[in-house]
Order: structure tokens, then C-alpha cells, then sequence
């Protein structure tokens, strides 16, 4: 196997990747990066900072960077290193400020960019971040066919594809629910060429 490796490799010349990451594809971990978040948390929350995963993603195209809560990943656009490396940081900081709410709450929902999130914000050195970027990345227009709207208070989003699974409103059940999934909160989906239904 290795023999195969090091065969395409030189046909393709030497690899892109850093010394010490490790590539998945699309998703690139980077070992700087993640040195950032253990020093980040390393007077707040030293056990989640050895938890963490970070790294670019090569597939982001509007988005400056994600955080995976359930297994506690970031992944930034490869071009905001074009931008500055203070806009590299801040975008790190950011989505690590998801991950941090989400591990000093992990029995309640929180809305993503709530107050728990702002708290950890400050904390992590960032308050006052706003809740998205206006970077230049070029826009990807996707179509909306769905409409979840809630029975109880009417609010709606718009969705370009159809939810997998139930979804209630994270208002009323905040506000109503202690912020719980509650049935009656489910919302309904409806599309131009489907009748609504109860999703």
C-alpha cells in the first residue's frame, strides 16, 4: 500500500497537506488550529479543548465556518486565510463559542446564537461578535421548496430540503416547555406542489 502511495504521489507531485493533518476528502484537520482552541479554552474548559476537532473545509462556499456540536468539530473556509489571520482567529473563536454553550448546557436546547452563546463569546474574548460574517464569498442560490410553519405561533422558515425528521418551533418550546420538544409544537411543512402536512 505504501508503495502505491508514494507511486501516485510521484505522479502527482508532493501533497498539499501540512505536515501532522490529517485529510478526509473535503475536510482537512489542522494541528495550528487546534492548538488555538486547547490555549482558547485552556482556563475555561481544559477537557472540551482535548475534545475538539478543527480544520478547513474545502466545500464551504458562503459559510466562514461551522460547528459540529454532537462531536464537538470546526470547520472554517479555506478562504479566510486570504482575508487576514485575525479574521482566521475571530471565525474559530466564533464557532467555538457553539460548541462551549452547547458543553455547559448539554441537557437543554439553547438557540445557536442565544444568550448562553453570547456569554461564551465573552468568555472566549469576543463580545459583542455578531451572529454572521460579511466576508466576500461568492453566493450559492438554492432554491426554498419548503415551508415549516408553527400551529401555535405562526412563525415560519423557509427550507431547501425536506426535514428528515420531526421538528418543533424553538420558540414555543422555550417559551412554553423549558425548552423541550413538545408535540403540540411540531411544524407543519407545506411546498408549492405538496399539500401541508404534519412533519
Amino acid at each position: 500500500m505504501r508503495e502505491l502511495l508514494s507511486q501516485i504521489e510521484g505522479l502527482l507531485g508532493p501533497s498539499h497537506i501540512p505536515p501532522g493533518s490529517v485529510s478526509r476528502g473535503f475536510r482537512r484537520r489542522d494541528p495550528l488550529l487546534e492548538e488555538k482552541v486547547r490555549k482558547a479554552l485552556q482556563n475555561l474548559d481544559p477537557p472540551l479543548g482535548a475534545l475538539v476537532t478543527a480544520g478547513w473545509n474545502s466545500r464551504m462556499r458562503t459559510t466562514a465556518g461551522v460547528a459540529i456540536l454532537g462531536c464537538n468539530q470546526i470547520w472554517l473556509h479555506p478562504g479566510l486565510r486570504e482575508v487576514s489571520e485575525e479574521e482566521v482567529d475571530r471565525t474559530l473563536l466564533h464557532e467555538l463559542a457553539h460548541l462551549l454553550a452547547r458543553h455547559r448546557h448539554p441537557h437543554r436546547r439553547i438557540e445557536p446564537h442565544g444568550e448562553e452563546w453570547r456569554v461564551a463569546c465573552r468568555d472566549l474574548g469576543i463580545p459583542g461578535e455578531s451572529r454572521t460574517h460579511r466576508l466576500p464569498f461568492q453566493a450559492r442560490r438554492m432554491k426554498r421548496h419548503f415551508i415549516l410553519r408553527c400551529p401555535v405561533c405562526g412563525r415560519h422558515h423557509e427550507r431547501v430540503r425536506r426535514p428528515r425528521r420531526p421538528l418543533a418551533c424553538l420558540h414555543c418550546c422555550l417559551t412554553h416547555n423549558g425548552g423541550l420538544y413538545d408535540e403540540k409544537f411540531r411544524f407543519v411543512v407545506s411546498s408549492k406542489d405538496l399539500q401541508p402536512e404534519d412533519y
